[in-house]
């Protein structure tokens, strides 16, 4: 996870050093002037991928933009960005969608051990 600001700024203040408009920039990694914007003022995310593609047009690195933008765990350090992700689309589900997901995790686990314990 990265801090969406602090990465904005970045590729602003790099954009502007190489002398390119947001529009360059957007034409160069397929994408709209807006998506370049919204990233530039911390109201869009992008993949690695389009970030990696982003830092070659700037002709930095992917670690000159995600320096200080990375966010570190501080209340459990062995969670994983996926454990992160997990929790924050658990905490966004309602009622319904719970309990939906909590019984197909008993089901889950349920035929996981008739499967592994037939073998």
């Amino acid at each position: 996870m990265y801090d969406t600001v602090k990465l904005g700024k970045k590729v602003n203040f790099f954009r502007k050093q190489k002398k390119i408009s947001q529009k360059e920039l957007a034409k160069c990694i397929n994408a709209s002037q807006s998506n370049i914007s919204n990233l530039e003022h911390g109201k869009n995310k992008f993949n690695i991928n389009k970030l990696s593609e982003i830092a070659n047009v700037l002709d930095v690195t992917l670690d000159d933009l995600l320096e200080d933008s990375l966010v570190v765990h501080q209340y459990n350090k062995d969670a994983t960005f996926y454990d992160c992700e997990l929790k924050n689309l658990i905490a966004s589900f309602n009622d319904y969608q719970l309990l939906k997901t909590l019984h197909f995790l008993e089901y889950y686990h349920d035929f996981k051990l008739q499967y592994f314990n037939n073998d």
